[in-house]
């Protein structure tokens, strides 16, 4: 239940919120969509909501409004020049960086009272350091996991997995992880996370301090619904990624190599760019699938491309909770996806798709054939996972669990504000006696 507090016999205003990310758009991404949606949506509600991000480009303004939400850029001068330089001054520009986003959100410790960042990374720190001596709400939430590093795992591929939260906090070592996690429980900091796996990374890597809750991605439902008049003829398998190793879509385009052979008409749609979207094309041109499978880069009308298909694939190595698996699932799409991080829990083991290892073309490739092959199955599970959406994963119903936990973190503190003035009070009474 939550505590109601007055202060000079007024009800208190909703709670001033700074919604903190790394990067944001015009660069877009799963946790840049989520900023945005959960700004615009707070906005709306009534809460002053304000995005303070990082500025990497200098044609960036350092202050706009987007859709009604007011976007906070820092760093720019720091950052603008950063990826021109050599990579050890790179890594010192970032770290001046996030000193400069540190001293900007303790100049305007007056206008929030609760930071929510939306990394477990390096950007964390910071804002774990001002709440600390501000006495301010921190809330971080968890939006990439990745499993542990293996042994003997190449160093390009460690390098790639760096986009993972808790990365970077674990190469500083586990002395650094316990200061850390300490400064957590302190501060009273909570953690969200997306998925049942990332508790357990979180326990793996020490950072149990502060309370933890489970509280996964939401979907616009209203907007990516199914349309069957916009379906294709032909059988038509989308898979929305950014064209990064983290996604596997090397590995999608070998199992597509087997399917192409025993089903001809079939036809793959990968849209989303990224670094390595002209290595990726080269592959299906060195396979010999180019005929079958059309990168279209970016696009923006992503609810009409979903509605285009039959079955959506999510070939990741790592995830978080993947949106683009959630918008999938509530166009009413059968869904193939690997076995990681929020896309378990999603599917749940074939019940609203179906699950394959990651790395397993074989797998991959078998599981696309069954639902091409078996078009009444692929309706079915597109059926039940619109469902499964509506009822557990739409936005308006994860924002509520948002706004629950903001207006818990600020009745906290009122309590404590409370708490503490009673005593001063009585230790100035017990001092006048």
């Amino acid at each position: 239940m939550l505590i109601r507090l007055q202060r000079n016999g007024k009800a208190m205003n909703k709670p001033r919120i700074y919604l903190a990310i790394d990067t944001f758009l015009p660069l877009v991404g799963g946790a840049e969509k989520q900023a945005f949606l959960q700004g615009k949506y707070l906005r709306e509600q009534g809460f002053v909501a304000t995005i303070i991000t990082m500025c990497y480009q200098q044609d960036w303004p350092d202050s706009e409004w987007l859709d009604g939400v007011p976007v906070l850029r820092v760093a720019g001068k720091v950052l603008s020049w950063r990826e021109r330089a050599p990579g050890v001054l790179r890594r010192f520009c970032y770290l001046l960086a996030l000193c400069v986003f540190g001293w900007q959100l303790w100049c305007k410790r007056r206008e929030y009272d609760i930071v929510h960042v939306f990394q477990l990374t390096l950007f964390t720190l910071p804002a774990l350091l001002v709440c600390r001596l501000a006495r301010k709400q921190l809330i971080v939430a968890m939006r990439n996991d990745a499993p542990p590093v293996g042994v003997g795992e190449p160093s390009s591929k460690r390098r790639a997995r760096t986009r993972a939260d808790l990365e970077s906090l674990e190469r500083l070592g586990r002395p650094a992880l316990r200061l850390i996690n300490r400064q957590l429980r302190l501060t009273g900091a909570r953690l969200v996370v997306l998925s049942a796996q990332m508790r357990v990374s979180l326990k793996r890597s020490g950072l149990e301090g502060a309370g933890v809750l489970l509280i996964p991605n939401g979907v616009n439902t209203a907007c990516f619904h199914p349309w069957p008049a916009l379906r294709e003829t032909n059988p038509l398998v989308i898979c929305v990624a950014k064209m990064r190793y983290q996604k596997g879509i090397d590995v999608l385009l070998r199992a597509w190599w087997q399917v192409a052979k025993q089903i001809p008409s079939a036809r793959l749609l990968i849209i989303g760019d990224g670094p390595l979207l002209s290595s990726l094309e080269c592959l299906a041109e060195s396979l010999g699938i180019t005929s079958s499978v059309e990168f279209t880069g970016f696009r923006a009308n992503i609810v009409s491309q979903l509605q285009r298909a039959h079955i959506a694939v999510l070939p990741s190595r790592w995830e978080g909770m993947s949106n683009a698996l959630l918008e999938a699932m509530s166009c009413g799409l059968a869904c193939v996806a690997t076995r990681v991080s929020g896309s378990e829990d999603l599917l749940q083991d074939g019940t609203y798709g179906m699950l394959v290892e990651p790395e397993d073309v074989p797998g991959l490739a078998e599981a696309l054939l069954r639902l091409l092959q078996h078009p009444e199955l692929a309706q079915s599970y597109g059926q039940h996972a619109r469902h499964y959406v509506e009822q557990n994963y739409a936005f308006a119903q994860v924002m509520d669990k948002y706004i629950e936990l903001y207006n818990e973190e600020r009745d906290r503190k009122l309590c404590v504000e409370f708490a503490e003035s009673i005593m001063h009070t009585a230790a100035s009474q017990s001092h006048q006696d």
